[in-house]
């Protein structure tokens, strides 16, 4: 009860923290186990937490033992069916991590129909790419099917999941359910070699999850890639709505990342100049404060004054919402940022850290809203609730108002104070970038 309680607030703070959840493939998800969820691990805690919350059952999940060094934590673990897993880092030095009570109680779990939830790349970075697989998940699942005979009926489902940016608030997520794995095709390999039946297992599942995941090898790669899946998305996206489209827009990432390691490795010159003039691009919208929307053919069609008046009446009729809501919603919404920089650990715990501060600080201060309405203004019960909703409408006006305002400060400079030669090389460059990556989009 509790469990279902925490996982319909868990939906509730993920509708409100992400711009969009896109779920392809939910109809894989089986009503009940036996079975093993496998992912990939971009961001700590949201990881679970998505998937926990478009799983049709209760889940177990694999975690590493350090966190239940600590008994209240532990007890919280246990009571949400986390299975600690020993790795290295969690043991004395010297030791060798033994986990056979982890496999047993994974039995356990899964005798009773069970689903657990295993990140076989045993820790998470936020990175373009799949890291390396463990054999944990393998070795887990075929040992309990040798136990049953191979008729345990146990299957795995990879889930992979990708964030258009996983440390951003408002961003979008990508998650796609794949069809479930079958351990009968493994049968015979792992009954004449356990090792070798783990091992085509295992890459088996990074098959599955490597095709729905944007691959780099580095960091350059991976900020070349964003910058021209971000490069994409402005200039063709407005053909095909790509900003709208979150699974499509993101399955263009996957698409790109392909097309420009192709090109590394068979044009690398082509590769590098292209990256050049995009690095280049943005380092010189970056410096005139403005962004690469301007150079849409559908925003430079606009009429200037037209679109400085709108600006105008729109910032006139909300300024009254606006101020509301950022009376009334300020505090609760910069604390999380506030205490997350405060504790000074790993970006990947970015989100989970401020979504799990605003399911606090939120209610907390739209509670004390209430009361200060209703001690100071009003006890009728509709202007309560008329008060209370909107609290949360006013928040997104003026979190709207702030991003349009900053927006409008660009549209100025860019009508009335951006050069005109300027704009022209940028134009250019805009169509040698879109060239470029086009052929690489037709080579690959």
């Amino acid at each position: 009860m509790i469990y279902n309680f925490i996982k319909q607030i868990i939906k509730v703070a993920l509708f409100f923290f992400f711009k969009k959840i896109v779920v392809s493939g939910k109809e894989n998800i089986p009503e009940k186990g036996p079975l093993i969820i496998v992912a990939n691990h971009p961001n700590t805690l949201m990881d679970p937490l998505i998937i926990a919350a478009i799983a049709k059952q209760r889940i177990g999940f694999l975690g590493k033992a350090g966190i239940f060094s600590n008994r209240y934590i532990a007890r919280f673990s246990t009571y949400f069916h986390v299975i600690p897993v020993f790795r290295k880092k969690d043991i004395a030095s010297g030791e060798k991590p033994d986990n056979k009570k982890t496999f047993l109680k994974c039995y356990e779990y899964l005798n009773r129909e069970g689903i657990i939830l295993i990140f076989p790349e045993g820790s998470s970075y936020y990175e373009l790419k799949l890291r390396d697989i463990k054999t944990g998940t393998a070795r887990i699942a075929l040992s309990f099917e040798f136990l049953k005979n191979f008729e345990g009926n146990l299957k795995i489902l990879p889930i992979a999941l990708d964030y258009s940016d996983a440390i951003q608030f408002r961003s979008m997520v990508s998650v796609t359910v794949n069809e479930p794995i079958s351990l009968d095709t493994y049968k015979q390999t792992y009954l004449k070699n356990e090792i070798e039946g783990v091992q085509e297992l295992t890459a088996a599942i990074r098959k599955v999850l490597e095709k729905d995941i944007p691959h780099t090898d580095d960091k350059e790669q991976e900020e070349f890639l964003i910058k021209a899946h971000k490069f994409y998305n402005t200039f063709y996206g407005s053909k095909t709505n790509l900003h709208q489209y979150t699974k499509r827009s993101l399955a263009l990432r996957k698409q790109l990342s392909k097309a420009l390691k192709y090109l590394n490795e068979n044009y690398p010159k082509l590769y590098q100049d292209t990256q050049n003039k995009a690095y280049y691009f943005f380092y010189r919208l970056k410096a005139e404060g403005i962004t690469a929307g301007f150079f849409t053919n559908e925003f430079l069609k606009k009429n200037r004054v037209w679109v400085t008046f709108s600006y105008f009446l729109k910032f006139l009729f909300l300024l009254p919402i606006y101020v509301f809501g950022l009376l009334l919603n300020y505090i609760p919404y910069i604390l999380p940022s506030k205490i997350f920089e405060s504790l000074k650990t790993d970006i990947e715990y970015k989100t989970p850290v401020q979504m799990t501060t605003g399911l606090i600080t939120f209610p907390l201060f739209y509670f004390l809203d209430v009361w200060l309405f209703r001690t100071y203004i009003s006890t009728d019960f509709w202007y309560t609730v008329i008060f209370l909703v909107s609290i949360p409408v006013s928040g997104y006006i003026a979190m709207y108002y702030w991003t349009e305002l900053k927006r409008f400060i660009r549209v100025l400079h860019f009508y009335f104070f951006m050069k005109k030669d300027r704009k022209l090389k940028l134009l250019k460059l805009r169509d040698e970038i879109f060239i470029n990556i086009e052929n690489a989009r037709k080579r690959n």
